[in-house]
């Protein structure tokens, strides 16, 4: 396709002489004053180009600034989320333990009760 090399030089090449001519104090054609219309253009161009670049490197540093004190704000929302949770699991592992203890006493009252009362019709069956 097109290069801009090379249009970039003649433009440059073109403009250079007409604005000679205008330092001479000499009078330009129409057609060289077209010259100087895409050279003006290319210039504002290449401004613009800058400042967008600046603006978007300036967006970017913003931006990844904002992300880093977001990111720090939810690493201290998700230590304090984090905690709640401990505790909230270690309520349930006391809660879980008590359930253990109680289920271990009532096993061994279970299996008490149950050779007490074996040990009874044992006894009676022998005695009568």
């Amino acid at each position: 396709m097109f290069d801009d090399k090379f249009f970039d030089e003649w433009l440059d090449g073109q403009a250079l002489k007409v604005m000679e001519k205008v330092a001479n104090g000499e009078g330009i054609a129409p057609e060289q004053m077209m010259i100087l219309m895409p050279k003006a253009q290319t210039n504002h161009f290449a401004h613009l180009d800058v400042d967008l670049r600046n603006d978007m490197r300036n967006l970017d540093t913003r931006l990844s600034s904002e992300m880093q004190k977001m990111n720090e704000r939810l690493s201290a929302e998700m230590r304090e989320l984090r905690g709640d949770m401990d505790k909230r699991f270690e309520q349930v592992d006391k809660r879980f333990e008590q359930l253990t203890s109680r289920i271990d006493h009532f096993m061994v009252w279970s299996f008490a009760t149950t050779v007490s009362v074996g040990g009874l019709v044992i006894a009676a069956i022998k005695f009568l």
